[in-house]
Formats: structure tokens, sequence, C-alpha cells
């Protein structure tokens, strides 16, 4: 995977309000890094009304590029220039991805509605559909971003997809405090009510440190910056109750394999952490693209 930040980054718009807080994370992304940023919208095809007796209206309409500019214009004004603009028709999942291909970029962002039944339905489609398909890591903005990211939570099975998500969240960001996250679920806890987790929860982070002083893609610096926090539980609700309770503003998950973590998350619409998560989420896609 990547070692270094990326050059270059494609928006997922679909010009309305909701994409506001993606666009300013992209810029202020792009700023940071010095990369070009592209903004993308996908326009649905819609089949033709034959029986809507109204004659044409002698208003000319804006096309979907010029109201991107427009917008681009008006929201960001003093880098509007700079924004590369491209509109596409057809399946906005399958066209991100060819667009992010062809255009040669290194992270995709976009965004969801808080508390919104139309949010909710646009991860549960377009997101999550991106998500799965697309070749290189996929921001999902939910704040409004204050600045650059500064506590980010990495959720960890361990696994190399997990370990792919660690190398980039540190590339990405190598300014940001990092916490490696496990959450391990112990079968019939209900019924263990005299047992004491502490110093189970403890050993297992023991062995979590061993594991990755023993990983040699892990170099001495970054083995410095990364705090390995251990608990016991459901990962998806503990994650989100440690990114809470910690101020996180950036949770990193790896999507290779689409394994339990990444149903917790992104797979499983039942559990709906994206609609108590604080903060923005990074899927990181393995070294070989997603699956």
């Amino acid at each position: 995977m990547t070692d270094t930040t990326p050059r270059h980054i494609l928006l997922a718009t679909d010009l309305s309000c909701r994409c506001d807080r993606a666009l300013d994370r992209a810029v202020q992304l792009a700023g940071e890094w010095g990369a070009e940023l592209t903004a993308a919208t996908v326009i649905e095809p819609e089949p033709a009304d034959l029986f809507d007796p109204r004659p044409s209206s002698w208003r000319r309409q804006a096309t979907p590029a010029e109201r991107m500019h427009w917008r681009l214009a008006r929201d960001v004004a003093s880098v509007a220039d700079d924004i590369g603009v491209v509109v596409e028709t057809g399946d906005p999942a399958t066209k991100l991805v060819e667009i992010a291909e062809h255009e040669h970029c290194d992270l995709i962002v976009t965004g969801i509605a808080r508390d919104e039944t139309l949010g909710r339905m646009i991860l549960g489609n377009t997101v999550s559909r991106l998500v799965r398909r697309a070749a290189v890591p996929v921001l999902v903005v939910r704040d409004r971003p204050a600045g650059p990211y500064r506590r980010i939570v990495i959720a960890t099975d361990f696994s190399e997809a997990a370990l792919q998500a660690t190398l980039v969240a540190s590339a990405f960001f190598p300014a940001a405090a990092l916490t490696l996250f496990h959450g391990y679920d112990v079968p019939y806890t209900g019924y263990l009510t005299d047992r004491d987790f502490t110093s189970e929860s403890r050993a297992k982070a023991d062995e979590a440190g061993a594991m990755l002083r023993a990983e040699s893609r892990i170099d001495a610096a970054l083995l410095e910056r990364l705090d390995v926090v251990v608990e016991r539980g459901t990962p998806e609700m503990l994650i989100s109750d440690h990114v809470e309770d910690h101020h996180g503003d950036l949770t990193v998950v790896g999507s290779q394999g689409h394994g339990i973590l990444f149903d917790a998350f992104i797979g499983s619409m039942d559990k709906r952490l994206l609609d108590t998560l604080e903060g923005d989420l990074l899927i990181v896609p393995g070294a070989a693209g997603a699956g």
C-alpha cells in the first residue's frame, strides 16, 4: 500500500448541501498534501416523460458542469479555479470508480447526511457499493472540518487488512496521534458475572504489542506513535464509544476480504454504526485492491 500522501483526490458529490462538509475536507486535505483535487458528480439517467403536456421552458437550464462550477465558486472561491470538474451519467458507484481510475486518484472523499433518512439511504446504496469496489481508500466525511485530523482511531483484528489500514493512516497523517483499538467478544459473557476481564485484556494488549514489534513493516517511529487499546465487547460498539469518549476525529478500518470488521462498519446496515459514530471514517482496501 502507499507510503506517501495522496497526490490526487477525487471528491464525489451530488451537488447538494449534504456534501458541503466533504468539499471542505477535500479542500483542506488537498492544501495539506499539495494534492490535485477533482470534483465529480454522476447523474443517474431518468426516462423521458412522454405524457408531460408542458411545453419546453424558454429558460435555459444550467448544465451539471455549470452548476458544479457555480457551487465551487460560491463555497470555496479562493481555490475554485484549481479544482477539476467531471460530470458523468450512469450508475454512481460504477462511474465514480471509473473516474478515480481514469484520473489516477489516490483517495476518494464523499459525504453523508447525519441523522437523515436520505443520508442512510445514500450510505446503503452508493457509498457502500463505492467502498466495496474502489481500489483506493474512501473517506466518508460526517463532521465539519476544524483543521487537520489530530486523533485517529484504527480498528484492528490484527489481520493483514488492519495492518494495511494502519500503514495508510500513519502515512497520510504523520502528525496525528494514533490509537490501535482491538475489541474482542467472549461467548456467554452474560453468564460470567464473577469473571474479571482486566488481566485478560492487559495480556491481550501485551500480546498485540509483541506482534507489532515483530512486524517488519512497522518501524520504530511508527511503533512509538501507536497507543494500543484492547477491550472486551462487541468491536463496532466499543470503538464507537471509545471515539466519542476520547474525541477521535477519524476512524480507520481495512476492507480487504470484507471480513468481520468491514461488515461491522459497512456491510451490516442493521448495526447502523455510521448513525452513531463520531467523526469521519476512512476505509482502506488491501494492497491488491478491494475484492
